[in-house]
């Protein structure tokens, strides 16, 4: 059993209000007026683990709607780069709420046995106990699924950058290489006009001759 303030508080109550019961059923007084103390003490726990129960219950709702939205997300194309969860930071916030919540279900344990070693029983603290783990175990089950499809939705997300990366730079190296032949071919023409300055002279010279034959046939 872990070192808790709270279990230590409940422990020394426990064994006080069984000295006092002890005392009370010797000086006379019957069973059950005897265990009114402890009673108490296992009311007081029970309203407290029964509140715990319901926060609990909504942080797991919680999850749950994070695990659809994830889910959903996962399922559309446009959605699947959204909710990119680079850092961790996500998942190590839900490995932490699972850490908490585990160290209180050892503690409802601890707390359960503490009672039992007393000998008292009670059907309203055992509900109460069966209730609140089975709140937490659910929990920590939505928890962990929750944190594996943000890894999964990470890694395809990822993946699926990669890809358009790769085909954006394939993209970008065809038009370079469009833009390469185009102008080879205008610097071939250029150069072919430069070394032979005088072709332009002798095709315009050509044009005038052909129009003078033709008009000498007319």
């Amino acid at each position: 059993m872990r070192q808790d303030p709270l279990l230590a508080s409940i422990g020394g109550m426990l064994r006080r209000f069984k000295r006092a019961e002890a005392w009370l059923r010797k000086a006379g007084l019957p069973t059950f007026l005897a265990r009114v103390p402890l009673w108490l003490l296992c009311l007081q726990y029970c309203m407290m683990m029964r509140g715990k129960t319901a926060r609990i219950t909504r942080i797991a709702e919680r999850i749950a709607h994070w695990l659809d939205t994830i889910t959903e997300l996962s399922q559309h194309e446009k959605a699947r780069l959204e909710l990119l969860d680079m850092d961790s930071g996500m998942r190590n916030d839900i490995e932490s709420t699972k850490r908490t919540l585990l160290q209180l279900r050892e503690l409802c344990t601890d707390v359960g046995g503490m009672f039992s070693s007393i000998g008292f029983s009670s059907t309203f603290l055992d509900n109460t106990q069966e209730t609140f783990l089975v709140v937490v175990d659910d929990a920590c089950v939505t928890a962990t699924t929750l944190q594996r499809a943000l890894e999964m939705h990470d890694t395809r997300a990822l993946a699926l950058l990669r890809e358009l990366h790769e085909a954006e730079r394939a993209s970008r190296t065809d038009d370079a290489v469009i833009v390469s032949d185009e102008a080879g071919r205008g610097i071939a023409v250029a150069g072919e006009a430069d070394a032979f300055p005088e072709a332009a002279g002798f095709r315009k010279l050509e044009k005038v001759a052909g129009a003078g034959v033709a008009a000498v046939k007319a």
